[in-house]
C-alpha cells in the first residue's frame, strides 16, 4: 500500500469518490471541483496500484489566539463503496495526521458525519452553532431603518464593490473570538459562489453609505434558510431580517445560523416562540501541543501537564509551562504532573470549549495537584470559537 497525493489525470477519479460518498448535488460537486479542488491537496492511498481511500486538505489560514496559522481543513474523507470495513481510512488519515506534523502544523480540524469515527483519531469538537428556528410573523415588530438607507443583492457582476465591506462586517464580529477563520476578498469570493451554487441569495445593508450588515439566505419551499447575517450592531441586525419580512406571503418560517452564545433570541419579543438548539459543529485534532502552549505564551504558568497521545505517540510525555515550555518524552509513571489529559481532550482545554470544573465532571482531565486548581481556572477559561465551512 502506497500513500501519496494525486497526479492531474486523477480529478476524475475525485469526483467519482465524491459522488459515490456524498449527497451534492451536480452544482455542488461542480463548484467544489472549480473552485477549491486542487490534485497537490488530494491525499489517496493505494492498493495494488489502485485507489482505494481518499481525503482532501484545504489550505485556510486560522486566527487563533490572536495568532495567524495555516492550517488544514479536512474533507472528502472517503474509501472505494466496494473496499470499505478494510482499515483503508484508518491508515489514510494517520498518514494524513504524520504528514501534517511533519508540515509544522500545529492542528488540522474538518466537519465530521459521523463524530465517534474521529475521536479514535483524537479529534475532538471545539466550536458550536446556534440554530434558531421561528415564523416569519416574529419579525413583524422589527423596524426598517429610518433613512438614508439601501438594500444590495450581492450578485457575480457587482460582488468586487462589496467584499471590503463583507471583511469589515466579519472581522468586527470576530474580535471577541479566540478562533476562527480568517476571510479576505478570495475567501469571500469563494463564499458567495458557494452560496450561488446552493441557489442562495446575499445581501448588504448600507445606512448613510455605511456598510451595517448582510445576510446569505436560500429560500426553500415554506421556509427560508439563513446561512449566515452578520451585523455592526444589534439595530442593524434586526434591520437586515426585515428584508426577510418582505418573503411573509411565500414563506412562513426561518431557520438561522449564528455563533455560539450570541443569544439572538433576545432580540425577539417573545422568546418561547423561538426554537433554539445548540449543536457541536467543527473538530480539531492537534499535532504539536508543544506549538499550541507556545502559541498561547504560557511561559511562567509554573504547571506540568502530561498528555497522553495514542497515534502520534511521539507526542506521549511531560510538558513543563515553566521558564521556558519543555517537553520530556517519558512515561506516565516517571513522570511528575499536575495534570494529566488525553490529546483529544487536550482540545477542550485549550480552546476554552468547557469550563475546568465540567471537565472535571466529565471525566476528560486529571487534576493530581488539586492546589492549582484555581491557577488552571485562570489560565484556560471558557471561550468562544466560530468556523462555519461547508465545503
Amino acid at each position: 500500500m502506497k500513500v501519496r497525493y494525486a497526479k492531474k489525470s486523477e480529478k476524475e477519479i475525485a469526483i467519482k469518490f465524491w459522488k459515490d460518498s456524498f449527497k451534492d448535488n451536480e452544482e455542488q460537486i461542480k463548484f467544489y471541483f472549480d473552485n477549491i479542488y486542487n490534485e497537490k491537496n488530494y491525499l489517496v492511498l493505494e492498493d495494488n496500484s489502485k485507489i482505494v481511500s481518499s481525503l482532501h486538505e484545504n489550505d485556510y489560514i486560522f486566527n487563533f489566539n490572536n495568532n495567524s496559522i495555516k492550517s488544514k481543513y479536512i474533507v472528502g474523507v472517503s474509501s472505494d463503496i466496494t473496499m470499505r470495513n478494510k482499515g483503508y481510512m484508518s491508515k489514510l488519515l494517520i498518514s494524513m495526521l504524520e504528514n501534517s506534523k511533519r508540515k509544522g502544523l500545529p492542528f488540522v480540524f474538518l466537519t465530521p458525519i459521523n463524530p465517534k469515527i474521529y475521536r479514535k483519531f483524537g479529534f475532538e469538537y471545539f466550536s458550536n452553532i446556534e440554530y434558531y428556528n421561528f415564523s416569519v410573523e416574529e419579525l413583524a415588530n422589527f423596524k426598517l431603518p429610518k433613512e438614508n438607507y439601501s438594500y444590495i443583492e450581492i450578485n457575480e457582476e457587482n460582488k468586487k464593490l462589496y467584499l471590503n465591506d463583507l471583511i469589515k462586517i466579519y472581522n468586527f464580529n470576530m474580535k471577541d473570538n479566540f478562533c476562527y477563520l480568517e476571510r479576505d476578498k478570495f475567501y469571500f469570493d469563494k463564499i458567495l459562489k458557494e452560496a450561488s451554487s446552493d441557489k442562495m441569495k446575499a445581501f448588504i445593508l448600507y445606512k448613510d453609505k455605511k456598510a451595517s450588515a448582510y445576510i446569505i439566505l436560500g429560500l426553500y419551499e415554506e421556509y427560508i434558510e439563513i446561512r449566515e447575517c452578520m451585523a455592526l450592531d444589534s439595530i442593524s441586525y434586526k434591520e437586515i431580517l426585515t428584508l426577510i419580512y418582505g418573503y411573509r406571503d411565500y414563506y412562513k418560517n426561518v431557520s438561522l445560523a449564528s455563533p455560539n452564545n450570541s443569544s439572538i433570541e433576545f432580540l425577539f419579543d417573545n422568546q418561547l416562540n423561538i426554537e433554539k438548539n445548540v449543536k457541536p459543529f467543527m473538530m480539531m485534532r492537534v499535532l504539536n501541543p508543544l506549538a499550541i502552549f507556545k502559541n498561547l505564551k504560557l511561559e511562567n504558568s509554573n504547571i506540568k501537564i502530561y498528555i497522553e497521545d495514542k497515534i502520534l505517540k511521539e507526542n506521549t510525555g511531560l510538558y513543563s509551562l515553566n521558564n521556558e515550555i519543555s517537553f520530556s518524552n517519558i512515561t506516565e509513571e516517571k513522570a511528575s504532573y499536575d495534570l494529566k489529559i488525553d490529546i483529544a481532550d487536550l482540545i477542550f482545554l485549550i480552546t476554552g470549549y468547557f469550563f475546568i470544573d465540567e471537565l472535571i465532571k466529565l471525566g476528560k482531565i486529571d487534576i493530581k495537584n488539586r492546589n492549582i486548581f484555581k491557577k488552571i481556572n485562570k489560565i484556560f477559561s471558557k471561550k468562544n470559537s466560530y468556523l462555519y465551512e461547508f465545503i
